[in-house]
């Protein structure tokens, strides 16, 4: 439910609506929200007929036009809340009071505008609820949402076609029960299904009159893949409007992103490629107009292996715009309505206005586009051109070997070994050893080890080539000088600090396939000195089947980046299979002292089993300035991973 990435700016070209004074008549937004049964499918397996969610929900969020107006619009807040309510259906036992309100903080605070969700939640629409619809017959768009996203992500959009003549019914992304929409076809298609069973219903609606033979969709994000499947089975469907869906992919991205479902970027690339190996979407025999907008930083410090581009293979009328300083989130209302830059609330200005006029050409024969178009293009600030990748093989090969303590020849647990600042590492087992598989492309790189309480070593990686494998690594242990501690007489004050969040809605994490992963939070030191007791986290979900072990690292700062790991001993955390909740060490035993501002983190280190693919273990994320800061392996660099803390915190005496 999280979004991924977000970052703005630059000034694009305001384009201006064009052609407006060739429509015949303009009207408001009215808005209604419909709780359907589709009596045909079954959601909740095992259950009775009398069970809530034995058949499957489809709720149908319905902008259309109307020549009706009330003098109070809907709030952003009334769409937001139907998220909230649906989680709580469609997932039943989960308690999700206060969703609404935590992700409205969150989406402010990712945005940088601010922590009070409020401002989100109160912004006023100019749609307008359970007003008389318009006696005309209308054409119908469909509006696939985003993963796990409703109609809000595009409100302005919806609304905007519905004041120019179109029924637009949105589509929410919702998977198989318990209601998680992840990268699975069997997801995917449920969405797909949700479509069709909409047009039925809307075939026998006497209060909205539409026109099902004129059906257009418009598509965000995940969605764009059910729109591109919907449209080959729907011969009425003319035209698709695609905000960066997914139904163009770039194969081989190094995702840090743990999903819903527990998967990787490299899974989701199986998930993806086992839908187009499928041919349910055949863009090459699809006679559709098709506009596709692009966001620029897709390919940002990213290499595809390949890609599938169902622009190029379609060989129908087609338009690409890809605007070069935006991103994945540009494309929707909500960095737009919250004014989070200017480059932000332009680009959405002019997607929405080429999207109302580009269905006005294709489904209405009115051509407000061409003029339009031709301005957006223009720009210098986007392209028609699309991405050009460049296939090449990256070869692999292995290195093994034992890590020792060089003086008492005992095996070393733990040791972090990985390309410096690079995204491939690992940790030694208990018994010290490892295998690390790296691509060739690193063989002038250094590998660096490292440990707690042992002297770093660096080796050329070319130098390794040379060597028989398993090779034999000694480290040194490195005594440091402890800073002399002055203790006073009189009481120390006790205090919690850091995050304290123990949310089940926010939460990010690792995948079961990710040792040597690293995430934390920087807390601020107020008093020296100040002694730690315990370190506190929660854990929102956790599905490994194998118990995990942990280890915790408090690291100096240097440049407001970890410098130094602070601690001369392992500190490890053992979590039990599915084991959730709050989880306090004791850290009293090990005297630590601080004298300045801190960053703690959890890194995974070992497993006691095999975790199955596509399992993971999830942290409550919540409001903290500093947010939080991850690594993808052992040597890695530190990158800000989100704007949300990730809830770790200490007790401490000052």
């Amino acid at each position: 439910m999280i979004p991924k990435k977000i970052s703005y700016l630059l000034l694009l070209v305001p384009i201006l609506l064009v052609g407006q004074q060739n429509q015949k008549e303009k009207y408001n937004a009215g808005f209604m929200s419909l709780n359907l049964k589709d009596k045909g499918r079954i959601y909740k397996p095992e259950t009775s007929n009398n069970d809530s969610l034995h058949f499957r929900p489809v709720d149908l969020d319905i902008w259309y036009p109307s020549n009706e107006k009330k003098d109070k619009p809907l709030i952003f807040g009334d769409l937001f809340k139907l998220f909230e309510e649906r989680a709580v259906k469609y997932q039943e036992n989960n308690d999700f009071s206060g969703l609404t309100s935590e992700l409205a903080q969150f989406y402010v605070a990712e945005l940088g505008v601010g922590t009070d969700g409020e401002k989100l939640l109160e912004i006023k629409t100019n749609s307008f609820g359970n007003i008389t619809p318009s006696s005309k017959k209308h054409p119908v768009i469909i509006y696939m949402a985003g993963f796990n996203g409703m109609g809000f992500e595009n409100y302005k959009v919806l609304e905007s076609l519905a004041e120019n003549g179109f029924v637009v019914v949105s589509i929410w992304s919702v998977g198989r029960y318990p209601g998680d929409m992840t990268n699975e076809k069997e997801d995917m298609q449920e969405q797909v299904y949700d479509a069709e069973f909409a047009l039925n219903y809307l075939r026998n609606n006497k209060k909205l009159n539409v026109d099902l033979n004129n059906i257009g969709i418009l598509a965000y994000s995940w969605g764009g893949m059910a729109a591109g499947v919907l449209s080959n089975k729907n011969q009425n469907i003319k035209t698709i409007v695609s905000f960066d869906g997914t139904e163009t992919h770039y194969f081989g991205e190094v995702d840090t992103n743990v999903y819903a479902n527990g998967a990787t970027g490299e899974d989701n690339d199986l998930f993806i490629k086992e839908i187009y190996d499928s041919n349910l979407l055949n863009p090459q025999n699809q006679n559709i107009s098709y506009l596709y907008f692009e966001s620029g930083d897709k390919l940002n410090d990213f290499q595809p292996t390949e890609e599938y581009n169902y622009f190029k293979k379609l060989n129908s009328e087609k338009f690409y715009l890809r605007f070069e300083n935006s991103t994945h989130a540009d494309f929707t209302s909500i960095p737009s309505i919250l004014n989070a830059s200017i480059n932000s609330v332009k680009i959405y200005e002019n997607i929405n206005t080429a999207t109302v006029n580009f269905f006005n050409k294709t489904i209405n024969g009115n051509d407000t586009f061409t003029e339009n178009w031709e301005t957006l293009i223009g720009s210098d600030s986007t392209n028609i051109e699309t991405f050009d990748i460049s296939e090449k093989t990256i070869a692999t090969s292995e290195i093994s070997g034992k890590i020792i303590d060089a003086k008492t020849r005992e095996s070393l647990s733990y040791v972090n070994i990985g390309v410096l600042n690079g995204e491939t590492g690992t940790v030694t087992d208990i018994e010290g050893n490892f295998i690390l598989e790296m691509n060739d492309q690193v063989i002038n790189d250094t590998l660096r080890i490292s440990m707690i309480g042992y002297k770093p070593i660096e080796i050329l990686i070319k130098d390794l080539k040379s060597k028989k494998m398993p090779f034999l690594i000694e480290l040194t242990e490195h005594i440091s000088e402890l800073n002399e501690v002055v203790i006073t007489t009189k009481a120390l004050k006790k205090k919690i600090i850091g995050n304290k969040t123990k949310s089940k809605f926010l939460s990010t994490g690792f995948s079961y396939d990710q040792l040597g992963a690293e995430m934390g939070i920087k807390i601020n030191i107020r008093k020296e000195p100040t002694f730690v007791d315990a370190f506190n986290f929660n854990i929102s979900y956790n599905r490994l089947s194998a118990k995990s072990i942990f280890r915790i690292n408090f690291y100096s700062l240097k440049n407001n980046k970890p410098f130094e790991n602070i601690l001369t001993k392992n500190i490890l955390v053992e979590i039990e299979p599915k084991q959730t909740g709050l989880i306090s060490i004791d850290l009293k035993s090990y005297h630590i002292v601080v004298n300045s501002d801190i960053i703690v983190t959890l890194e995974w280190v070992d497993n006691e089993g095999e975790n199955k693919k596509g399992e993971a273990i999830f942290f409550s994320l919540g409001l903290l300035t500093n947010g939080t800061i991850y690594k993808k392996s052992s040597q890695a660099e530190f990158k800000k991973y989100s704007s949300m803390g990730v809830g770790f915190n200490i007790d401490i005496r000052e």
